[in-house]
């Protein structure tokens, strides 16, 4: 699949290695050249419809080398790690568009959230101690804190153009399947009824369960689960006891969808049930049977004298 190509140094994919030379070149406000972005790997987030929509972009950067800290033999001093890792995280949250866009810029050191830029208050916030210092310069730095803010157009916005008319135009159908699960540990006498909705594009989906025609309200669902290949899975239960003539539906909304799609699933009668594994039975003994009397006729046609042409001397 090709990729659009995404302004402010990302692909599609939202994630990259910096080039640097350490702490100097990551944090920003601490001079050095400009790093430089080598796109990786990453994933892709919901765009459009009402509501906010983030498009998260991950930004992974490996900052590893030595640090010389001089005079710390003989005085106790631990030296620090040989390697550790930087991380760099840019997240465009959409509302309604691009009417409005939250732009977050987080900062990590070795995986600890030390503080991050959020263009609704224009300033950059610590969530650690590590951080405060940090921030609090940032903050006095009026070109730095515009800088932030541009993204909000220069990445954001401009990224958005991009990639909402690439990602609206591509959609995946849900599969659809109920399961039931019986001997419930809450109910021995209850059913739990699996709705699996699986490999289905964008994320945005609504599942509803109906029993007899009427919603149930009592559902459990797992969070939506992401399967590598920009498709997503989910699950939805109900826990019921159900009863014989019940009908229930799992009805399911998608953007790749005309309208809603509905599977059924009905609870069998005690009858049916017999009658079916009377007739799984019985086929089982079947071939036992068959199976056996075939092994026993090939024996004895085996052990049977082969019959000699008239005139062959013996």
């Amino acid at each position: 699949m090709t990729l659009p190509r995404l302004g402010g140094g990302l692909d599609a994919r939202g994630a990259g290695r910096w080039s640097g030379r350490g702490l100097q070149e990551f944090l920003p406000g601490l001079g050095g050249a400009s790093p430089i972005w080598e796109s990786s790997g990453g994933e892709e987030e919901r765009m459009g419809g009402s509501g906010a929509a983030p498009l998260a972009f991950g930004g992974l950067l490996l900052g590893m080398g030595a640090l010389v800290v001089s005079a710390s033999e003989g005085l106790g001093v631990e030296a620090p790690p040989e390697h550790f890792l930087h991380q760099k995280r840019a997240e465009c949250r959409f509302f309604n568009g691009t009417q409005r866009i939250r732009f977050l810029h987080s900062y990590f050191f070795s995986q600890q959230e030390l503080y991050y830029f959020d263009s609704d208050r224009e300033k950059f916030v610590a969530v650690a101690e590590l951080g405060e210092p940090e921030a609090k310069r940032f903050n006095q730095d009026k070109d730095l804190l515009r800088g932030q803010m541009a993204y909000v157009d220069s990445f954001c916005r401009r990224n958005y153009r991009i990639l909402n008319p690439f990602s609206q135009s591509r959609g995946i159908q849900p599969k659809v399947k109920i399961t039931p699960t019986d001997n419930v540990e809450s109910s021995p006498h209850n059913t739990l009824l699996i709705c699996t909705v699986g490999s289905f594009f964008p994320a945005g989906i609504e599942i509803r369960w109906f029993r007899n025609g009427k919603e149930e309200p009592k559902v459990w669902t797992t969070d939506l689960i992401r399967n590598g290949d920009w498709t997503f899975h989910i699950e939805v239960m109900l826990e019921t006891k159900p009863e014989r003539g019940d009908v229930y539906t799992c009805q399911v909304e998608h953007a790749s969808f005309e309208g809603p799609v509905t599977v059924q699933w009905e609870p069998q009668s005690d009858s049916a049930r017999s009658k079916m594994w009377t007739g799984i039975v019985g086929i089982v003994l079947g071939l036992v049977f068959g199976a056996t009397g075939l092994a026993l006729y090939l024996k004895k046609k085996k052990g049977q004298a082969v019959p000699q042409p008239a005139g062959l001397i013996s």
